[in-house]
């Protein structure tokens, strides 16, 4: 997938998130009850924890968010944008609207 800048993405199998799934541009991390679905961290120069999204989720549910965040993020973020910079420029409330819709 084309996309306006580098995309990581973290992956936890439990909470104490060893891929630092909270720093990543997406962040996913496994819980008893199902998958927590993170967007906007960064931890480059302007270090940013991610904001949590959605907790509970199933795989569909996740490869699904995940997908649509990423559709978002290529309509409308600024060329070599970061997820970091397009989540605070666009606001996490209207990503959150955009994302869960």
């Amino acid at each position: 997938m084309d996309l306006p800048a580098k995309v990581k993405i973290g992956v936890s199998g439990c909470h104490f998130c060893c891929a630092e799934s909270f720093v990543r541009d997406i962040g996913i991390f496994a819980k008893k009850k199902g998958w927590s679905f993170i967007i906007g961290g960064s931890s480059a120069r302007r270090p940013r924890i991610g904001d949590l999204i959605a907790e509970d989720l199933s795989k569909e549910e996740i490869m699904n968010l995940i997908k649509k965040s990423l559709k978002f993020y290529d309509s409308k973020a600024n060329a070599r944008e970061r997820m970091a910079a397009f989540v605070d420029r666009i606001g996490i409330d209207k990503v959150k609207e955009k994302i869960l819709s």
